[in-house]
């Protein structure tokens, strides 16, 4: 088997348990033990733009699950106004996919500034992790609109976006999982060259 279709098979692996778990709790706490597991990788072989990386995702999950997993951010209830409840959440976590669009634009220097290591460089990676909230951030902005257009306008049956939404999510953590999975292996594979 070769080895992207080894990163295929495991990035929908992780969507179909994703899709199966359907709770963002148990999610997050797999794939925050995904980041840890690459941290650790990263620093057992003093790769920093690994655990740099690793870092700033871990710091993307924290915040929104600081902010939703813990009830900080109301997720509204039966008798509330959906259309200020999906306009606080979807809005708050396009904010959230604007910052780490942001993070991983200027991950390089943001690295740099935390640390002073000449092993930092600019990877084939650092262009792909933007484009996963770019896409994150394009459904934010999809669900805005659907969810101005259902709730605003009482149009009930308008519901694509909000129905595979967390499918949606599900599949952007399992990508990043196997983005992550690719580097780690062409890490082991780079040292075993050297």
């Amino acid at each position: 088997m070769k080895m992207i279709h080894l990163i295929l098979v495991t990035i929908i692996a992780l969507i179909a348990f994703y899709i199966q778990v359907d709770n963002p709790v148990y999610v997050f706490h797999f794939y925050f033990s995904v980041l840890i597991f690459c941290f650790l990788f990263g620093l057992v072989q003093k790769e920093p733009n690994i655990c740099h990386i690793s870092i700033m995702l871990a710091v993307v999950i924290l915040i929104e699950f600081i902010l939703f997993g813990t009830g900080l951010i109301d997720l509204g209830a039966p008798d509330d106004n959906y259309l200020i409840v999906g306009t606080k959440i979807f809005g708050i976590q396009l904010l959230i996919n604007l910052f780490a669009i942001v993070l991983f634009i200027f991950r390089v220097q943001v690295s740099r500034f935390f640390s002073r290591s000449g092993k930092i460089i600019l990877t084939d990676f650092d262009g792909l992790f933007h484009w996963i909230f770019i896409a994150a951030g394009i459904m934010n902005v999809l669900a805005l609109i659907e969810n101005a257009i259902r709730n605003g306008l009482n149009w009930k049956s308008l519901r694509f976006i909000y129905d595979i939404y967390t499918t949606f999510g599900y599949a952007i953590i399992a990508v990043t999982c196997g983005l992550l999975l690719t580097m780690l292996i062409i890490q082991v594979k780079n040292k075993q060259l050297t």
